[in-house]
């Protein structure tokens, strides 16, 4: 409102002026026209008192609202300040208990690992210790049993030694007395009556070329030792 008052205050004093500048110059002037400069420049002197009345009125109200405004500012101002400082003041105390809390959690941390540590040396003792148990009683029992397997190997090469002895003696014997017993036929060997010539392959025929790659022996002999009689010939031997 009282800048509308200012508004028409200015527009009164302009009119004031325009109206007194023309009736000046229609007083020296003297054109013979009858205007009425006088009249509308006391409407317009009426006016701007008017205007400036109702301007200095509506100025206290609009002096007030300012001051309000700016109580009103500075009271929120002041809200946020304090606002601001008891935020400050809890994060300074939640950064003091976060703090307290890292430090309690630390200092349990390097507790639960002395433990930790106490329990694993603990443990390596009672490893180290069962280890040496461990390997002086598997020291014990691999001694015993190569000194079971030494022996039992000893025991086997005599055995062996005497049955080899024993088998070399019979084939020279058999050798000895049966090689007479075969007959010879142009490129063919053939066994006598009861005797047999036994393959590799565990396999005896009666008739071959070739006698030396074969074991010649009765046929009660190869039947004992596991051989059987050739189901067909070949170009080598016939049963």
């Amino acid at each position: 409102m009282d800048i509308f008052f200012t508004f028409m205050f200015l527009v009164s004093l302009i009119a004031l002026a325009y109206f007194s500048i023309r009736g000046g110059i229609h007083h020296f002037t003297k054109t013979g026209v009858n205007r009425p400069y006088k009249k509308y420049t006391l409407i317009s002197v009426g006016l701007t008192i008017l205007f400036l009345a109702l301007t200095v009125w509506a100025a206290p109200s609009g002096t007030a609202r300012s001051s309000t405004s700016q109580s009103d500012t500075a009271s929120s101002s002041k809200a946020k300040k304090s606002s601001a400082k008891d935020a400050s003041k809890r994060k300074a105390s939640i950064s003091k208990a976060n703090s307290i809390k890292e430090k309690e959690s630390s200092e349990s941390a390097l507790s639960s690992s002395k433990e930790e540590s106490e329990s694993i040396a603990a443990s390596k003792s009672e490893s180290k210790e069962d280890s040496e148990s461990i390997a002086s009683s598997e020291s014990e029992s691999s001694k015993k049993q190569s000194e079971a397997e030494s022996s039992s190997i000893a025991k086997a090469s005599s055995e062996s030694l005497a049955a080899s002895s024993s088998s070399a003696k019979k084939a020279s014997e058999t050798s000895t007395t049966d090689n007479a017993s075969y007959t010879k036929d142009g490129d063919w060997t053939t066994a006598a009556s009861g005797m047999v010539f036994v393959s590799d392959s565990n396999k005896y025929y009666t008739s071959v070329k070739n006698p030396g790659n074969y074991q010649y022996m009765t046929q009660s002999a190869a039947d004992n030792s596991g051989a059987k009689p050739a189901p067909r010939g070949n170009q080598y031997a016939r049963p």
